[in-house]
């Protein structure tokens, strides 16, 4: 169905543009004019640390700015929904909702088809939509940031996202990757680091493999065991394989196909500052990402 700009419901219908709020949360009236004048000239709507619960209405209400608005970036305000009428902001490439109180994403986001960049750090997002309608359509997005929310798993639709190249969803609750995250062939970097599950063990699939574009996989303190060797075959750019505080024991991993590969790609991309001892530290010899003092692995490394 053809989405239409509609107007919201908010506390200033006229929706303006100043840096700050009030602090009941309601968005103050000053210089709306020569702000909203600016939203239409650059395509930036700047709405930072203004105390804000809702986003300002004339966004979604105003058909000529709907049209122009490129980045909309609400972080650190008290906004707890985010509308369906966003969709009207067909045009827009980066949308940024860090620090906020959102619990849940509307559908009509999935009609955003030019969306480029979207994070939503710290807010309190315990699940995300599992429709695979409402990924298909981001068919150009590329960065997706999910950091210190409450996700207990990622859907199977995720895999949808297809133009994505970095991913990040650390200090989550996650107990692992969906196998799905194999079909994201671009992914050039995933930071899964932090993520506290009741199941205790987390799980990389194997299918992730099957993103040859690789290169840096984080997974500090997220209770990794295993780390299958179709990853360190398949994914042929990896040169990151961060591990810290994960209960990997080494001999293992060290005997897992693909292991020697990747090491040879470490040393490989770090050649000149080895040569100039500048990863060389005296106790411990190279810095590949292992800590061989120990039974277990406390990896890396100079991330990309």
């Amino acid at each position: 169905a053809r989405f239409t700009c509609a107007r919201v419901s908010g506390h200033l219908p006229m929706g303006c543009c100043v840096s700050k709020g009030g602090a009941d949360g309601t968005y103050a009236v000053s210089n709306k004019s020569r702000r909203e004048l600016a939203w239409r000239r650059t395509g930036i709507v700047g709405l930072r640390d203004a105390h804000l619960k809702d986003i300002p209405s004339v966004l979604f209400s105003d058909a000529g700015l709907c049209n122009v608005v490129k980045t909309l970036d609400v972080s650190n305000n008290r906004v707890t929904v985010l509308p369906e009428a966003i969709g009207v902001l067909t045009n827009m490439k980066t949308l940024s909702l860090s620090r906020n109180a959102l619990r849940g994403l509307p559908f009509g986001l999935s009609r955003c088809v030019h969306l480029k960049t979207l994070v939503l750090d710290g807010n309190f997002l315990e699940k995300l939509p599992a429709d695979v309608n409402f990924y298909a359509p981001l068919a150009k997005l590329t960065t997706l940031s999910l950091r210190r929310n409450s996700l207990a798993d990622l859907p199977d639709a995720i895999g949808r996202l297809t133009a994505l190249t970095h991913l990040n969803v650390s200090g989550n609750n996650l107990k692992g990757l969906p196998s799905t995250i194999g079909q994201c062939v671009k992914l050039e970097t995933i930071d899964a680091s932090e993520n506290q599950s009741s199941t205790g063990e987390f799980t990389v699939p194997k299918q992730l493999g099957g993103c040859a574009a690789l290169a840096s996989l984080v997974l500090d303190g997220s209770a990794v065991q295993t780390i299958p060797s179709a990853i360190l075959t398949g994914c042929t750019r990896l040169v990151t394989l961060s591990l810290h505080a994960c209960p990997v024991v080494l001999r293992e991993l060290e005997e897992t196909p693909g292991w020697f590969e990747y090491e040879q790609r470490v040393k490989g991309k770090h050649g000149k500052k080895i040569t100039g001892n500048v990863l060389i530290d005296g106790a411990r010899g190279l810095d590949d990402g292992v800590d061989r003092r120990e039974a277990r692995i406390v990896p890396h490394s100079g991330r990309v």
